[in-house]
C-alpha cells in the first residue's frame, strides 16, 4: 500500500473514532440531562421546606442542599428512611413512596448536587468570624476541606455558606454525631468547645470567604 492510500485508510479509522467518541458524548449529555429532569420532579416532596430553589428556610433553620455532596445526600436520606438518623419532618417525608426506590435518591440527590448555591445563606453576626476561621481550620478542615466544600469519598458534607442557624445547631450536636467518626480525642474536643467558639465556627461558615483569621478573637 503507497502513502496516500495509507493516509486515507488512517483518515477513515480517525473519522470512525470520532464519530464514536461524538455519539458517546452526546448520549451521555442526554443521559445526564434526563436524570436531572427527573431528579427535580422527584425533588417535589422536599419543596415545601427546602423550596424550589433548594436554599433552606428563610429563616436558616432548614439547610440550603443546593451544591451539596451527592454522596453525602443519598446517605443522609438513606439513613432517615431507615430511622438511623432521626428528624420528624424528614421521616415523614421520606415515607413518601417516592424514597422506596434507591434510584429515585440517587437522582434526588444528584438534582440537588447540580443547582447553584445560596449566594445569600442566613449569617450569623460576624463578631467571631476571624476566629471561626482560625478554628475551623485546626479542628474541621481535614475533613470537610479548607474551603469547606466536603468530599464525596468519604460522604462528608460541603458546610461553607450554609445558614448559621443550622450550622449552630449541628455544632451543638457534633459530638455525638461524630464520636464514631473521628478519633476520640477529636470527638472530646468537639465535645468541650465553648459556646464562643461554636458561635464562631458558625459565623465564619455562613459568611465564607469574608473573614481572616485572628487568633483567639473570639475571647
Amino acid at each position: 500500500m503507497d502513502s496516500s492510500l495509507k493516509m486515507i485508510s488512517m483518515l477513515g479509522v480517525y473519522r470512525h473514532v470520532c464519530s464514536a467518541v461524538l455519539m458517546l458524548c452526546l448520549v451521555t449529555t442526554v443521559q445526564s440531562a434526563t436524570l436531572l429532569s427527573d431528579g427535580k420532579s422527584l425533588y417535589a416532596p422536599c419543596v415545601v421546606c427546602h423550596q424550589p430553589n433548594a436554599w433552606g428556610s428563610p429563616d436558616g433553620n432548614i439547610p440550603s442542599l443546593a451544591a451539596q455532596q451527592a454522596s453525602y445526600l443519598i446517605k443522609q436520606l438513606a439513613m432517615f428512611k431507615s430511622g438511623t438518623r432521626t428528624g420528624t419532618a424528614m421521616q415523614l417525608v421520606t415515607a413518601h413512596s417516592t424514597f422506596n426506590s434507591e434510584q429515585n435518591i440517587i437522582e434526588i440527590a444528584q438534582y440537588l448536587s447540580s443547582l447553584e448555591p445560596n449566594p445569600q445563606p442566613v449569617k450569623g453576626s460576624g463578631q467571631h468570624c476571624r476566629a471561626g476561621k482560625d478554628i475551623y481550620a485546626h479542628m474541621c478542615g481535614a475533613c470537610h476541606g479548607i474551603e469547606g466544600r466536603g468530599e464525596a469519598g468519604r460522604e462528608v458534607p460541603g458546610i461553607a455558606g450554609q445558614h448559621y442557624p443550622y450550622l449552630r445547631r449541628q455544632i451543638d450536636q457534633a459530638a455525638p454525631i461524630h464520636r464514631n467518626l473521628v478519633p476520640r480525642s477529636m470527638a472530646l474536643a468537639l465535645r468541650n468547645m465553648r459556646d464562643t467558639e461554636r458561635d464562631a465556627v458558625a459565623d465564619f461558615l455562613s459568611r465564607y470567604g469574608e473573614c481572616e483569621p485572628v487568633r483567639d478573637s473570639y475571647r
